[in-house]
């Protein structure tokens, strides 16, 4: 059995596992994991002009579409948002992670529609508008720094428009915060 195929059967089996798990917890880390571990093949494949076998993309799709990981997606979905809302600060890279991993997993197996509450069908949309809202106050991620593997149609990546922020702005945004700043009295 070649290195791909054992992937993909691990990303299953991660998938499987879901429906076993009765804390969300335990579901949006084995849910992040198998996506993680997607896109790393899919970063694999593209690299090796391979295409998914039919079997492996048709038995994904069945197990993104269970309970357990539409549950999983909509925490995933959650994280991304959360460190959208933080872009502006430190949370602009992990969010782009996310966001494109997002991508991955509703144009290579199921639209985002069918993996999110029908109320939440607008939240990706909402992603993409803070990033848009916030490009003016972004710190740009320097070019040679965005990973290789991000195609051109994922331009959260250069949405920051601010190119020219000096260093020492750029320090001034990047954990503009402390622990003590989340005390209560």
């Amino acid at each position: 059995m070649n290195e791909a195929r054992t992937e993909e059967n691990a990303i299953l089996a991660l998938l499987e596992s879901t429906a076993s798990e009765s804390s969300g917890a335990a579901v949006a880390s084995i849910y992040d994991e198998a996506v993680d571990r997607l896109v790393t093949l899919w970063v694999h494949n593209r690299n090796n002009e391979q295409e998914w076998p039919s079997d492996f993309v048709d038995a994904v799709r069945e197990l993104l579409k269970s309970d357990a990981n539409r549950h999983g997606f909509q925490a995933y979905v959650g994280k991304c948002e959360s460190l959208a809302l933080r872009s502006m600060q430190d949370g602009f890279r992990r969010s782009c992670y996310y966001r494109s991993h997002i991508q991955v997993v509703i144009e290579e197996f199921v639209p985002f529609a069918a993996l999110v509450h029908p109320a939440d069908v607008e939240s990706l949309a909402d992603i993409d508008e803070i990033y848009v809202d916030d490009a003016n106050q972004i710190p740009p991620i320097p070019p040679q720094d965005i990973p290789s593997w991000v195609p051109e149609s994922h331009w959260w990546w250069r949405a920051p428009t601010r190119l020219d922020m000096s260093q020492q702005e750029i320090d001034e945004k990047l954990n503009d915060y402390h622990p003590e700043d989340w005390e209560t009295p």
